[in-house]
């Protein structure tokens, strides 16, 4: 079949117009692959190659415009194209073929993404670790990048969150406040004894704990004493005194 004209598309595509009114949709590289701007004719033979060699292309391009928009894992790079209902098989040659030139690297990606969540986010190297293990991160890997996010760097960490914890809460309680701490920061990632040790030497000591106590006390009678009197209210005090943490002796 004689080849009538050429018309450019984007990402590297061209419609193909045929005798007869036939169009074809095609790449550049299959053009010139089989000689198409110099033979000006196309065999049904290689029109059917082209045709299966276009999917092989729209795989590869479609994972490259994904890749455009940020880096990527294999991982997250196969689970797309698995949503997109592709072969198993396209697919696999898609990746080895992105790794060839680059486009994809888990040991880069991995680097860039522990570097970003020390950056950007609150979260310790346990849920980095997990986060790593959803990517199929190798052990390899893991054990080659994880040690970048180092134990002092976990403990700075920590503390710089505790305090900040305890300037936005002047309220609460030793035991609440270190309840709600400690829960915080296992699910942020970190290491339990790490974040007992900072605890014990972050928090206000008794004399604090004494002031925000009498604090609380005063709050809660001067509310109360409208509506209880004697007995009943020193212990409608120190029942909510309790219920907010504060596990002063005498209580209750």
């Amino acid at each position: 079949m004689n080849i009538i004209k050429y018309q450019k598309k984007k990402q590297g595509r061209y419609v193909i117009e045929l005798e007869g009114g036939v169009e074809i949709e095609t790449y550049e590289d299959l053009i010139l692959k089989y000689d198409l701007l110099i033979k000006k004719d196309l065999s049904l033979e290689i029109l059917q190659k082209i045709e299966e060699e276009n999917v092989v292309y729209d795989v590869y391009f479609v994972a490259l415009k994904y890749l455009k928009t940020k880096m990527r894992s294999i991982y997250e790079i196969r689970n797309y194209l698995l949503k997109q209902e592709y072969s198993s098989e396209l697919i696999s040659s898609t990746i080895d073929l992105l790794r060839d030139q680059g486009y994809l690297d888990d040991f880069v990606y991995a680097k860039a993404f522990l570097h970003d969540r020390i950056a950007l986010s609150l979260d310790g190297p346990l849920k980095i670790q997990e986060e790593f293990e959803k990517l199929e991160i190798t052990s390899e890997q893991k054990k080659t990048i994880l040690p970048q996010y180092t134990e002092e760097l976990e403990r700075e960490r920590i503390e710089k969150i505790i305090i900040k914890q305890v300037h936005t809460n002047h309220s609460k309680s030793n035991y609440s406040l270190k309840q709600k701490i400690f829960h915080n920061l296992v699910t942020l990632g970190y290491h339990t004894f790490l974040i007992e040790e900072q605890l014990s030497l972050v928090l206000q000591g008794d004399d604090e704990e004494e002031a925000i106590y009498q604090k609380e006390y005063q709050k809660l009678y001067r509310k109360l004493s409208r509506k209880y009197s004697g007995k009943e209210l020193e212990y409608q005090i120190r029942q909510k005194l309790f219920q907010k943490g504060f596990r002063k002796q005498g209580d209750l």
